[in-house]
């Protein structure tokens, strides 16, 4: 597994490292929104920092959006905190936002786990 995942009061922290394939995205997806605790969290966040390679297509993320839009349905408002220095990643997560474009599922990148922490506690 290259991914762990830590429950916090309002949300979810999920860090992965090593080689990061489609698999542990949805593996990784599929854990948190199955997770009873999911109903009553408002962020997640997804650390992508300590990442050696990040083998996810434009297909692969199309996939993982459809499987979290049809959680809008359900959970209506959801903060998802990207952390990330890679280009790469940042270009399939502005796929990924796209997908969820017309929800109330509103998803951001930053360079540090500090500034996704302040963002996904505001008010």
């Amino acid at each position: 597994m290259t991914f762990n995942i830590n429950w916090e009061k309002k949300g979810v922290y999920v860090k992965f490292r090593g080689n990061v394939t489609a698999q542990d995205l949805i593996d990784a997806n599929n854990y948190v929104i199955s997770n009873a605790q999911f109903d009553t969290i408002d962020y997640q966040i997804f650390d992508f920092v300590h990442i050696d390679k990040f083998n996810v297509s434009s297909y692969d993320i199309t996939i993982i959006g459809v499987m979290d839009k049809s959680q809008t349905d359900f959970k209506k408002d959801m903060k998802i905190a990207i952390v990330t220095q890679d280009d790469y990643v940042r270009e399939i997560i502005t796929e990924y936002d796209h997908i969820m474009s017309g929800t109330n599922w509103i998803t951001r990148i930053f360079p540090s786990i500090g500034s996704a922490n302040s963002w996904v506690t505001e008010k």
